[in-house]
């Protein structure tokens, strides 16, 4: 008899924690409070691979992004700044966002360096969890303007490199 009830009072836990545990669980899995301040790692935006990513989310709706990264290529390396304000429909949570910022990039070896700086429009998607992890995803466009170069005394500037397709993605952590 005993074993019987304990059998039934098992089930039915099982039952109401099957049943209950895929909304439990989804409400907990989004972020439940604003955390103003985050750090993470971001690629993209046309400055590099290895970057990181600082985040100031100041009011409602919108977050200061400061993507800083270092970059390698044919010889140069560099590094690139990419500073941006990103609208978020939604001031909590997961939420679709459009950034426009601000890109410098500058590259060299021993005998050269150059540099060029731009804008950019980004619309992505960002996940907050609530364990304060971010994952942002985004893609738009950058309109690099002159590229400016200086090899010894000489110095050489291009015409602008025009518009260009750009993605992001990052990972955050919010404290």
């Amino acid at each position: 008899m005993r074993a019987r009830v304990l059998r039934s009072l098992c089930v039915t836990a099982c039952a109401v924690i099957l049943s209950t545990g895929p909304f439990a669980l989804r409400a907990a899995a989004e972020e439940v409070d604003v955390e103003k301040v985050g750090v993470g790692y971001k690629v993209g935006n046309g400055i590099g691979f290895v970057g990181g990513d600082l985040v100031w989310r100041a009011v409602p709706h919108v977050t200061l992004d400061a993507q800083l990264a270092y970059g390698s290529s044919g010889g140069f390396t560099g590094y690139g700044v990419a500073p941006m304000v990103q609208f978020e429909l939604k001031p909590l949570g997961h939420t679709p966002y459009l950034g426009i910022g601000f890109v410098y990039a500058a590259l060299g070896n021993e005998s050269t360096s150059g540099w060029a700086t731009g804008f950019l429009a980004n619309a992505g998607y960002e996940w907050r969890f609530a364990s304060h992890l971010g994952v942002l995803v985004g893609a738009g466009i950058d309109d690099l303007g002159s590229v400016h170069a200086r090899s010894g005394d000489l110095q050489a500037t291009t015409s602008p490199a025009g518009i260009r397709f750009n993605l992001e993605a990052g990972v955050r952590w919010f404290f």
